[in-house]
């Protein structure tokens, strides 16, 4: 209570404080304003108003000829602005409330409009009318005395009002004052009646301080204290039980006997770091009476008693606790040591099991162009089903520890629903087909079939539903329904005929690894991950998927997620060849000949104008002498690099209305990020995709779509090798003889390695360059020693072996090329 109207007091004298600091500075700015100068008072402004009158009557009656018209205008000027000021002006708003004010206001206003149009006639004119204007202005005469005699009765009245308002704010100050001196007075009193409660709460305190010590004696922690001599002066119970010691045998004994800590302490008087760092306790090794020891927990507080410095400390044994700890971290490691085996498995499936089944199923490709018999055809056939298929078994547990890492999901973009769904259901009416099935789509998304979501998504689970839904049917019917039910949420359903699921299976068919048919003659594979897969990118997404199933009469799977409305015009429109061939005028910064030269093919078919330039300096030049619908260039180059390009091209406003896209070998999000960050309009990934580059070209480039230039056709995807389709792309002569260029530049840098004991700049530059043309090429190996080279983190020379390893293999696929003569000596 008493804290209360403590508080209360202080409210109340700080509020009285403020206002009496206000009331002071309202009289001060009171009486500031009574004595300021005249030319502040309203009075005498309307009496200069008449001066200013009488002024300008006197310039119209002593004008005679041209030389006088000047003085005149001035006059007229001044006189004008002033009755100006009186219509216009907040402070005189007294003098147009007034009504008869108002009306000399209003004749003076029309009386003014009628001589200016005189005073800004030409000389001659006002000249001729000298007689007219002087009548005018003898007419204002009694206006302008009639606002001045206003003037003084309005002045008359403010100060009166002035004064009362003046009478009443000393009033308040001194009410103000008075309640201050009343309040302290309280105050005083309730501070001498806090001081005499605060005597009696002292021996309060007194007999508690006894309690407490009583309760020390009974704590189940070890409370030991010392004085300034590092002396112990207290031990409880606990202590005992602990330590082994009774207090009278403890008591005077060193306290670091006990437990070590420093001695320095006791003299400086200060606790050691580790207390400050931590949550004030610390782990130590105690020592019992036999010399045993045992871990401890620590608190020590330095306090005073009795006007002495005292050290008090809290210790608990740890021991079992410690144990228990051992024991967990034991079981965390084992469980570590799991987690780690089944990343290095899956490690070693995405690169000993892709690798390789990546190059067989490119072999089967290559071996079906070789015209094979029809049984060997059917062979080659059943090898790549059966590649496909384990390449599909390890890329869906892959994708599942991927998704069990926590990886950052896909980005949110507008893509059109109905085009998705189609095109995934297109793609297995072949399988559906395989089984005897019929496999029919329906959708119903309303005014907009754009939608804002995670199109890979969405895509994926579509998959997986519905070959979930073709396997396991034969002979009937798979149907695809998709609509929006209400808001944002998208309903998708997939329902089959097929042999259904027990309503046993049901609770556990998104489990991974789960195969309800694991016999050995179960008629369908799989790893048992799809749905489970599936389960978790639908949650990612927001939603949830169900299952109904009766054995026999097939499945039903839904899954809702919100996929709100997109704007159609953000949606990506699909383009093709035919769209992007429209002969557009293009330019190519490209440091790496061979990838220049492939641009320069790729684009002439599409039958655009291109212009190449070999460095981002040649580029800008470029940009300064001509215009071009669409800038490709380069990221890293040696002279002047893209972003530079990029900068200079819109500091300099060399391509405000182009936009700019960036070419790199760097696939990582955070480069596409940092670049796109930048302000390039795409980025494109090399090797060079041809769908790719025509897409982009048509989304970013701003020539006519509609061009009506003829273009030759666009070659067909080819399953060839790279370097294959390097040589059809340019041709056998110049094919060779870059390629034999690329083999000589290759030989030169790995001679200037192994001389060097520095990896320079240079280095690297050329490591760059020839990494950009390996990708093309499709030499990965070599491409990826060459990026080793570049982006190494120190200045040596780093081993040359797997460069060596990875030359041999790509020279034997150059050497079909360009000759057996060539050697690859690296």
């Amino acid at each position: 209570m008493h804290r209360w109207l403590f508080t209360g007091a202080a409210v109340v004298l700080i509020l009285l404080a403020v206002q009496a600091v206000r009331l002071g500075k309202d009289v001060q700015s009171r009486i500031e304003a009574l004595s300021s100068a005249a030319t502040d008072n309203l009075q005498w402004t309307l009496s200069q108003a008449e001066v200013d009158y009488l002024k300008y009557r006197l310039a119209a009656m002593q004008t005679n000829d041209a030389d006088d018209l000047v003085r005149l205008r001035r006059q007229f000027d001044i006189y004008y602005s002033r009755i100006a000021t009186f219509r216009e002006s907040a402070f005189y708003s007294g003098i147009r409330d007034n009504k008869e004010g108002e009306l000399s206001l209003e004749r003076l206003h029309r009386g003014m409009k009628a001589q200016a149009g005189l005073i800004d006639a030409s000389d001659e004119t006002l000249l001729s009318s000298l007689d007219e204007l002087r009548e005018m202005v003898v007419a204002d005469g009694n206006d302008v005395r009639d606002l001045a005699l206003i003037g003084v009765a309005l002045q008359a009245e403010t100060a009166g009002d002035e004064r009362v308002q003046l009478h009443d704010l000393f009033l308040n100050l001194a009410i103000v004052v008075i309640t201050l001196t009343a309040a302290l007075t309280l105050t005083a009193l309730m501070i001498l009646l806090l001081f005499r409660r605060g005597q009696k709460l002292a021996a309060l305190q007194a007999r508690e301080a006894a309690r407490t010590e009583a309760m020390v004696t009974s704590s189940l922690d070890a409370i030991l204290m010392a004085d300034e001599a590092g002396r112990i002066t207290a031990f409880n119970g606990a202590a005992e039980e602990i330590f082994d010691y009774s207090a009278q045998e403890a008591i005077g004994l060193p306290f670091e006997d006990l437990v070590p800590v420093k001695s320095e302490m006791f003299t400086d008087k200060q606790l050691p770091s580790e207390l400050r760092e931590t949550d004030g306790r610390i782990r130590m090794t105690a020592r019992r009476k036999s010399g045993e020891t045992l871990p401890v927990e620590v608190s020590l507080t330095m306090s005073r008693s009795n006007g002495n410095e005292v050290l008090v400390s809290y210790v608990r044994d740890i021991s079992r606790r410690l144990r228990a700890e051992e024991d967990l971290r034991r079981a965390r490691d084992d469980a570590l040591a799991g987690e780690k085996a089944k990343d290095k498995l899956l490690t070693v499936m995405s690169h000993e099991m892709r690798t390789p089944l990546t190059g067989i199923l490119g072999s089967l490709d290559i071996l079906d162009d070789l015209t094979p018999s029809p049984e060997q055809r059917k062979f080659l056939q059943a090898m790549r089903v059966s590649g496909e298929l384990l390449l599909h078994h390890v890329n869906d547990v892959l994708e599942l520890s991927r998704l069990e890492a926590g990886a950052e999901p896909e980005a949110v973009a507008p893509f059109d629903l109905a085009e998705l769904v189609a095109s995934t259901c297109d793609s297995l009416q072949a399988a559906a087909a395989k089984n005897g099935n019929e496999l029919s789509v329906f959708c119903s998304l309303g005014a907009t079939d754009c939608v804002l979501g995670r199109s890979r998504y969405v895509q994926q689970v579509l998959l997986n539903l519905i070959g979930n839904a073709l396997k396991f049917t034969r002979d009937g019917a798979v149907s695809v329904d998709v609509m929006r039910t209400s808001g944002e949420m998208i309903e998708f359903s997939v329902a089959d005929t097929g042999q259904g699921i027990a309503a046993d299976d049901l609770e556990r068919i998104f489990d991974e690894f789960i195969m309800l048919d694991p016999s050995y003659k179960r008629g369908s594979e799989g790893t048992g991950l799809g749905l489970a897969i599936s389960q978790r990118l639908v949650r990612t997404m927001g939603g949830e998927i169900t299952c109904e199933s009766e054995p026999g009469e097939g499945s039903l799977f839904t899954f809702a997620v919100p996929l709100p409305p997109s704007d159609l015009q953000q949606c990506p429109q699909r383009i093709g060849h035919e769209q992007s061939r429209s002969g557009q005028k293009l330019l190519i910064i490209e440091d790496n000949d061979i990838n220049r030269l492939l641009l320069e093919k790729m684009l002439g078919d599409f039958g655009h104008d291109v212009t190449s330039m070999s460095g981002g300096e040649d580029g800008i030049k470029a940009l300064r002498t001509e215009t071009f619908d669409l800038v490709i260039t380069d990221i890293s180059m040696p002279d002047i690099d893209g972003m530079e390009v990029l900068r200079r091209a819109r500091e300099e406003h060399l391509a405000d209305d182009t936009n700019i896209v960036a070419l790199t070998a760097h696939a990582a999000e955070d480069d596409h990020s940092r670049i796109l960050n930048a302000g390039f309009a795409e980025v494109l990934t090399k090797p060079i995709d041809r769908d790719a580059l025509a897409g982009t070209i048509a989304r970013h480039g701003r020539g006519d779509l509609d061009a009506t230039k003829a273009a030759p056709p666009v070659p067909a995807h080819s399953d060839d090798s790279d370097i294959e389709q390097f040589v059809n792309a340019i041709g056998p002569d110049k094919a060779k003889h870059f390629l034999v260029e690329f083999c000589s530049d290759v030989r030169k840098l790995s001679e200037q390695l192994e001389q060097s004991e520095e990896l320079t700049e240079r280095h690297r530059q050329e490591a760059h360059r020839l990494a950009g043309s390996a990708a093309v090429l499709g030499l990965l190996e070599l491409r990826a020693s060459m990026l080793q080279l570049e982006e190494a983190n120190t200045n040596v020379v780093p081993e040359l072996c797997g460069l060596r390893t990875a030359w041999r293999s790509a020279d034997g696929m150059l050497r079909h090329y360009i000759g057996a003569g060539h050697q690859a000596d690296v």
